[in-house]
């Protein structure tokens, strides 16, 4: 082998670890193979080799690149940790659902600056769960300009046409969520009501109580009849205690309400003051109508008290959120809407769909039972009006009146036998009653007082902020929403709910 060779061949396993070296290898070619003043050591490979390069490349950095480099490397290493926290912490249950506007039944965007979010509340019994029948239906309205949010409930026994894989049938707007998941129940509120909701979330109510607790518990006014109602469907918030503590293993008797009046409730007592139904509550509403009023008002005092807690506490809610919540909403959506709106001092309004006045006698159907009947496309108008043109479904009603066009019976080539087919009615009957952020009511009327034990009913719409008030008699308080006692509405409750299957104590 000649010298050349056997010099290639040594720097292919050698390498010098002198900045000059190769200069004196040229300069000490002729003397020999292995100059006597050059400093030579065997290469590494692979991860070694690596490593090895990145601590000669660090040696020869100056002091001022040392530093940056340091700095660097501790904020990226900072960074790194507190994500991993974060992602491990607050790793929620998300559910991605489909982007075609087609499959979620939206027509059209109707406002960028609006964010509507569907909200579903699962009465399952296990908190890990998110399937099943909605017990509660809700619509989250998120003006970004106005900082504005705003709530409507859905009957749950509502009549709606559902679109399921191409095959429309009517039935129970609560039954879409058991059938198809959040997808069909999206896509089923933006059929019938021309809604453009993309996102959803849905919550466990026997998880809900945690999150009360996270900021500290609700006020509310409790009726005697709400404390001391025992048994045989008339089940008050005893009874609901004793059911979720029996169900998550604690002693009812810490959680028992003792005494009528105005008090502070704690997770368990606010979701069993959610739950009641049979029972009329402070408002005069009662059965499934003023069960929604009671969901509602939880809804808006934890609303009150989650934006006016110290962020020291946020981590505690969040991690009270994350077991019992289900959403498509994505971390930066999520960020995006706390910052843009719920950090921002947001006014908090509410009203229900439909209101009494608006019922019409339901038609009989095979295999649903008794439902919510109502002008859908009346419905749609005024929550149109109410989120895009800020006007109050009374405000409506009073300059056009109420529409109860008989949809399902011309659907059907049916004759009608309950409303007159597109009756419009300028009046209003119920008694309009107040409602504090205690839950104190302002006025009942004489037959309320005198109809204790009948369904009573007020009205429900609401803006418990104050924030759009829109005459002096509202300035300091907001009106429930117009109601009138119907026969659609006992007969709704008192159903055996045939085409659902749920069976509950409430």
């Amino acid at each position: 082998m000649d010298i050349s060779s056997r010099s290639d061949s040594f720097q292919e396993e050698y390498e010098d670890i002198v900045s000059d070296s190769h200069q004196h290898a040229s300069n000490h070619s002729s003397v020999g193979l292995y100059p006597s003043d050059q400093k030579y050591r065997k290469k590494k490979h692979g991860i070694a080799g690596f490593f090895q390069s990145v601590s000669d490349g660090w040696k020869r950095l100056k002091g001022w690149q040392k530093g940056l480099w340091t700095a660097g490397i501790s904020l990226f290493l900072v960074i790194a940790i507190f994500l991993s926290w974060f992602f491990i912490t607050f790793r929620y249950n998300y559910r991605r659902i489909t982007t075609n506007p087609d499959d979620l039944g939206i027509s059209t965007v109707l406002d960028k600056k609006i964010v509507n979010v569907a909200l579903f509340g699962i009465d399952t019994r296990d908190k890990t769960s998110f399937t099943g029948l909605s017990d509660s239906i809700m619509l989250l309205s998120l003006n970004t300009q106005t900082k504005t949010v705003k709530i409507i409930s859905f009957m749950r026994d509502t009549l709606v046409q559902i679109d399921e894989n191409g095959k429309k049938y009517c039935n129970k707007i609560n039954s879409a969520y058991a059938k198809g998941g959040p997808e069909l129940a999206i896509k089923t509120l933006n059929q019938n009501f021309g809604l453009d909701i993309k996102e959803y979330a849905t919550v466990n109510f026997y998880g809900m109580s945690d999150i009360i607790d996270a900021v500290g518990g609700i006020d509310a006014t409790i009726t005697e009849r709400e404390v001391t109602a025992r048994g045989n469907n008339n089940h008050g918030i005893n009874d609901m205690i004793a059911e979720i503590c029996g169900y998550l293993g604690y002693n009812p008797n810490d959680y028992y309400v003792k005494k009528a009046g105005e008090q502070h409730l704690n997770g368990i007592q606010a979701v069993a003051y959610s739950r009641i139904r049979y029972v009329p509550n402070i408002w005069g509403t009662n059965n499934d109508y003023g069960r929604t009023d009671r969901q509602r008002y939880v809804m808006e005092q934890l609303f009150n008290k989650a934006v006016t807690l110290k962020k020291s506490d946020y981590v505690k809610l969040a991690k009270a959120l994350i077991p019992c919540t289900e959403t498509s909403l994505s971390y930066s959506d999520i960020l995006s809407l706390a910052v843009n709106i719920l950090l921002q001092s947001p006014s908090f309004q509410q009203t229900r769909i439909p209101q009494n006045d608006y019922l019409m006698t339901p038609p009989t159907i095979k295999g649903v039972g008794s439902c919510v009947y109502f002008d859908l496309d009346f419905a749609k108008t005024l929550i149109h009006q109410y989120i895009y043109e800020e006007v109050t479904f009374d405000e409506y009603v009073a300059a056009n009146g109420i529409s109860k066009n008989d949809w399902y019976r011309k659907l059907s080539g049916g004759a009608s036998s309950g409303g007159n087919a597109s009756q419009h009615s300028g009046t209003s009957s119920g008694t309009t009653s107040g409602i504090d952020a205690k839950g104190s009511s302002s006025t009942v009327s004489e037959a309320d007082s005198s109809r204790e034990n009948q369904p009573i009913v007020s009205k429900p719409e609401t803006d418990l902020s104050g924030a759009s008030e829109k005459t002096e008699s509202t300035e300091k308080e907001a009106s429930k929403p117009e109601e009138n006692t119907s026969s659609a509405n006992t007969s709704s409750d008192q159903s055996n709910e045939t085409s659902s299957g749920q069976e509950t104590t409430d």
